[in-house]
């Protein structure tokens, strides 16, 4: 009797664990972590190419008239800077006078950097610009623009351009150029960066500039070389000035014979009055001869074209 009790207690308790097993709720995974979509940063911003100095073994040797600068591109960088006002410089080795435009070249690959000159700015300079700056040494301010795919600066006075001297002489880096005229060093240096007059004390005499000239005619045949860059001597034998402009004439029939001039915007660039240092005295001006109501003149917007004999 109690085996068949103890039995019937196995089974019974055998029975009701594995109905309570199959009862259980299958076990609930744990979710699963899914991690925030990764940051992807904003394009990041290139800035335009910063200006390289140019380093030189003979750029060491140079002087620049206006001073040292540190914010100069080669022109091999022009590209770059399209639309912006900088400094350019390098060696014109090739220029070419169109008639309708002088070219100054700085490679003889015609997508490479050159400056234009126009007809009307090119009478500004004391010599054609063809021959002043073939072979030297150069810096040009002004805004780069691209025409048809290439570099250029206009230039559109004297003031853009400047010329490198060496040590010692006023002779440019050495260049492999074309077989072009050119001008001498020294006719560079003395057009565009002689001394500028000083103020003349009582008991001095005129400041003489040295100058090397091509063609040298007397006031009184300028009309004869109408559209050509001449240096014309005469004496000074009165002076006029008005609210725009200054007159240095060469005769008591001023309204018929050659004459200076000089616009209120060039004044600024001598150091004592054009119309009082110079009256009373023999000088040599060189630019390009116009004709103004049937009066030969030259305009001049800087000291270096006038010089005073003695």
């Amino acid at each position: 009797m109690k085996l068949k009790l103890w039995v019937l207690l196995f089974v019974l308790l055998t029975w009701g664990g594995v109905a309570c097993q199959a009862e259980l709720p299958a076990p609930t995974p744990a979710p699963t972590y899914t991690a925030y979509p990764t940051y992807t940063p904003y394009p990041t911003y290139t800035p335009w190419p910063s200006p390289t100095v140019k380093v030189d073994k003979a750029a060491e040797d140079l002087i620049w008239p206006k001073g040292a600068r540190d914010d100069i591109i080669s022109f091999t960088e022009a590209g770059d800077f399209i639309g912006q006002t900088m400094t350019v410089e390098g060696t014109v080795i090739e220029t070419y006078n169109s008639g309708n435009a002088v070219f100054l070249n700085f490679a003889k690959n015609k997508t490479a950097f050159h400056v234009v000159i126009f007809p009307d700015d090119a009478g500004k300079f004391p010599a054609p610009p063809e021959k002043l700056f073939y072979g030297q040494w150069v810096r040009i301010d002004g805004e780069i623009q691209a025409y048809q795919g290439r570099p250029q600066v206009i230039v559109k006075t004297p003031a853009q351009m400047e010329v490198a001297l060496t040590l010692g002489q006023p002779t440019p880096p050495p260049c492999i150029c074309e077989a072009t005229p050119a001008i001498t060093s020294t006719e560079v240096a003395a057009t565009l960066f002689a001394p500028p007059p000083q103020p003349i004390e009582a008991d001095s005499t005129p400041t003489v500039v040295a100058r090397t000239v091509e063609l040298v005619i007397p006031w009184t045949e300028a009309a004869a070389h109408e559209g050509e860059i001449a240096t014309v001597q005469g004496e000074v034998v009165d002076t006029y000035k008005s609210a725009k402009v200054i007159y240095l004439n060469f005769a008591a029939d001023y309204r018929t014979t050659f004459k200076v001039v000089i616009f209120a915007d060039a004044w600024p660039n001598f150091p004592v009055s054009p119309e009082t240092y110079y009256n009373g005295q023999q000088i040599q001006v060189t630019g390009k001869i116009t004709l103004y109501r049937d009066a030969p003149q030259i305009i001049v917007e800087q000291p270096a074209q006038i010089e005073v004999l003695e």
